[in-house]
């Protein structure tokens, strides 16, 4: 029998900018919301001890950042919490419990050859083993396998990696599973990977091959891709998106030739994320708007407490006229300038307006189409206009002379939907 504690998408580093009120738990160290990543990194350490684990799995985004072509590093902070804690769990388990870590899409260097993983790597050489995606593709490159083998157990490493953005990366990688990743017989083998079938970086294979248990990250949500699969999800609720889900990490015992066990072990945030809906019609004044909110902010009307102060969205939703929400998104950012200080109890305050649809005033809907008004002929002008631009390309130039047009006259006649969600 062999067990394993399973994290995933722990994001240190993770900081919020916009909407969040101008305050630190330590000035110029680390934020409250960086600070609530770094104790969720630490309560599924603490609870990767109390499973006795024989080894722990970390399927990917360790640090939040760097990500895609943003370079920004890990803050030291982070570094540091990173360091402590994995000293922390290793002396607890009398440094016997081996540490498997791959790359995520989330810290990582996409676009070099290292990874932040290198630094953690360096501070415990003898107990933690890293898989870049500098890593997997010189092993995709030189047809051989990316894996840690222990006397009773394989670990088979995928970091993530968007095969299909091109197809030639496709079809090297799904050769490169079938010949270098098959498991071993006579031993338990266990794959790790970071990615999910929505978003086209989980490779089929995975499944199709009689691994025990695959260790999955990526999707914050913990739940189960298959019998032998798991997301562990995230240790802290990422956005809102997140606010009714739980978080935690999963202890996995394997038995040879005996199904699976897997218990969920939750981790439990003290911060309060609440989304709010606030449905508006089309006459409704800007006004009669902001009561409503006024309304639900007011019950966090007291001493900002950054341990416990709550993370608030409001979701617009129905109709407004243009003119309106002009007025609206004017008093959204005066209520998000009063409750952003010492008297709320409030750390983040942020508005979402993607289904909120909003037309064009009633004046405007009454006179000529646009096109028809400030344009003689739109088709004739705007050909025109892509001529100036020398598009070299004949099939696009098309296109474009066919789709013009007729965005400009359904822009024009039609109500306007919003199309901003938060980031």
């Amino acid at each position: 029998m062999v067990k394993i504690a399973h994290i995933s998408d722990t994001h240190l580093s993770h900081r919020r900018i916009r909407n969040v009120r101008d305050s630190w738990k330590e000035r110029y160290r680390v934020s409250w919301i960086e600070n609530d990543f770094s104790l969720a990194f630490q309560r599924a350490l603490d609870a990767a001890i109390e499973t006795k684990c024989d080894y722990l799995v970390h399927s990917g985004d360790l640090f939040d950042v760097p990500v895609k072509r943003n370079t920004t590093s890990p803050t030291e902070y982070a570094r540091a919490i990173a360091i402590s804690e994995i000293r922390r769990f290793l002396e607890a388990t009398n440094f016997r419990v081996p540490i498997i870590i791959i790359d995520g899409n989330h810290g990582t260097y996409l676009y070099r050859n290292n990874s932040t993983l290198e630094f953690i790597k360096s501070a415990f050489p003898e107990n933690i083993f890293i898989a870049t995606n500098y890593d997997l593709k010189r092993a995709i490159v030189k047809k051989e396998p990316l894996k840690v083998e222990f006397e009773e157990i394989n670990f088979y490493l995928f970091p993530y990696l968007e095969f299909k953005s091109i197809p030639k990366y496709e079809e090297l990688y799904d050769t490169w599973i079938s010949q270098c990743q098959e498991p071993e017989e006579g031993k338990m083998n266990v794959a790790v990977a970071h990615g999910m079938f929505k978003n086209y970086d989980l490779h089929e294979r995975l499944f199709s091959f009689p691994y025990d248990y695959v260790a999955l990250g990526h999707d914050h949500q913990q739940r189960k891709y298959a019998p032998n699969a798991w997301q562990a999800g995230s240790t802290e609720k990422y956005t809102f998106a997140e606010r009714g889900q739980e978080k935690g990490i999963l202890e996995v015992i394997i038995k040879k030739e005996k199904e699976i066990e897997v218990n969920p072990i939750k981790i439990v945030s003290q911060r309060e994320m609440k989304q709010f809906e606030v449905e508006l019609s089309s006459d409704m004044s800007a006004l009669t708007v902001e009561e409503k909110i006024r309304e639900i902010v007011v019950n966090y009307r007291r001493n900002f407490d950054g341990n416990t102060a709550s993370r608030i969205k409001v979701k617009l939703k129905g109709k407004t006229s243009l003119s309106y929400w002009w007025t609206i998104e004017d008093r959204l950012a005066e209520i998000q300038k009063n409750v952003l200080t010492e008297e709320y109890n409030i750390l983040e305050f942020r508005w979402d307006e993607s289904e909120l649809k909003k037309s064009i005033p009633q004046s405007l809907a009454k006179t000529p189409q646009m096109d028809q008004y400030l344009i003689e002929d739109p088709v004739k002008d705007f050909i025109n206009y892509l001529k100036n631009l020398e598009i070299d390309d004949d099939i696009k130039f098309e296109q474009y002379a066919k789709l013009g047009p007729e965005i400009i006259k359904e822009v024009f006649s039609e109500g306007i939907i919003s199309s901003k969600e938060e980031l």
